[in-house]
């Protein structure tokens, strides 16, 4: 993963240990999934559960979901956290960068906001 955002210069690892979360929605995601399996497939083919199985799908998905969701879970965390901690000066992300679409659309809106007089 790049370090930092190429266009707006936004750092992904904000604070030392940023990734925990990304971990513990990747943990929690794969859980899940063997738990649904498990239960899904006991419960279809209930009485007769073909338990090897459903226990090596179970096993295949707790090693290859982590895998495969990594970088959405990571992309997801960002997400919250920058939901829950907004950016700041000190988050390198120059301003006008975030502004510039909003400042577009002040200068096309009728009544000559933002344009000289």
């Amino acid at each position: 993963m790049a370090p930092r955002c190429s266009t707006c210069g936004l750092v992904f690892q904000r604070e030392p240990g940023q990734w925990l979360g990304s971990w513990f929605l990747n943990i929690c995601l794969a859980q899940t999934v063997v738990v649904l399996i498990l239960v899904l497939g006991v419960g279809f083919s209930w009485p007769d559960p073909p338990i090897v199985a459903i226990s090596l799908a179970a096993a295949v998905a707790a090693v290859a979901v982590p895998f495969a969701f990594f970088p959405w879970s990571r992309t997801l965390w960002l997400a919250i956290d920058l939901a829950m901690r907004p950016l700041g000066f000190d988050d390198g992300v120059a301003p006008g960068f975030e502004l510039q679409d909003d400042l577009d659309r002040l200068r096309d809106e009728p009544g000559g906001h933002g344009t000289a007089a």
